[in-house]
């Protein structure tokens, strides 16, 4: 029987690296990316062919967003905040092709019920993935704010609350809601890539079940694919919308206590662009 669980599954070890179901699905969304960019750097020309605006596409849409909310250092973090974009879009629309999740091997568990182990599963299903892109968001905005502002100046603001009498209750907060960002981002994209994992394990179980009716087990499945298809866009220019909101933000906010460029209103707001565009 096919059954979805929050851990992926080990297929093999290479020495003491584990390899996982969910880490075949992430080298294969490399290995997409990998061989898209390399065609893309050999066929590409200044008058783009549908083929090439197609690829373009995500870049155009995004870089518009980037461009009008990531202030004036935009171009620094740009690539960062596409790699991001493409890597979990990829990853999320691969989960969706057929065997995804229902070709493995068939494997006995501890209750004695015969269960499907699949060769390759959802990226994002797996925490460890969220997480470790998490970690590269929040290792970024702090290395964007350390570049910015100088370690002492970013510190000091991360540190040092205004009234300074207020610290000793505020600096805590405020370490908390730093860290909070880790536990956010990898946890929004894993909830929803692994609820719509076993959406869709249960309706791909009741339609086949329902084979005597088969335009309802054409139907139904291909209405639910359509919608994780959009699901998948939607967390991956969330998980990448956030980050550049936490990298403009590290960025921006030190500035209004002396910065030469910084003039009141120069900054556009990137929290009130992102609650405008999930709006």
């Amino acid at each position: 029987m096919v059954h979805v669980q929050i851990a992926a599954e080990e297929l093999f070890a290479i020495g003491p690296i584990v390899i996982t179901n969910s880490m075949i699905g992430a080298l294969l969304a490399s290995a997409v990316l990998l061989f898209a960019a390399a065609w893309f750097r050999g066929a590409s020309s200044l008058v783009p062919n549908r083929r090439q605006a197609l690829l373009e596409l995500p870049i155009e849409f995004l870089s518009g967003i980037v461009r009008g909310t990531g202030g004036k250092r935009w171009r620094q973090f740009a690539p960062l905040v596409f790699g991001i974009f493409l890597f979990i879009l990829v990853a999320n629309w691969l989960s969706l092709f057929p065997g995804v999740g229902t070709i493995g091997l068939v494997e006995t568990n501890e209750h004695g019920e015969e269960i499907l182990v699949p060769f390759v599963r959802a990226a994002a299903a797996d925490l460890n993935f969220t997480l470790g892109l998490a970690l590269i968001s929040f290792v970024a905005f702090i290395a964007f704010g350390f570049r910015a502002n100088g370690v002492r100046g970013y510190l000091h603001e991360l540190l040092i609350a205004e009234p300074v009498y207020m610290t000793p209750l505020l600096t805590p907060i405020h370490l908390i809601s730093e860290l909070s960002r880790i536990i956010s981002l990898s946890m929004r994209l894993f909830g929803n890539v692994f609820a719509g994992e076993v959406l869709l394990a249960t309706m791909f179980s009741l339609t086949t079940a329902a084979l005597v009716m088969l335009p309802l087990a054409v139907t139904v499945p291909a209405v639910f694919l359509g919608l994780e298809m959009l699901f998948g866009l939607v967390q991956a220019l969330v998980f990448a919308l956030l980050s550049m909101t936490y990298i403009t933000l590290a960025i921006a906010e030190h500035r209004q206590h002396g910065s030469d460029d910084h003039h009141p209103g120069s900054e556009p707001d990137p929290e009130a662009a992102l609650a405008n565009f999930a709006a």
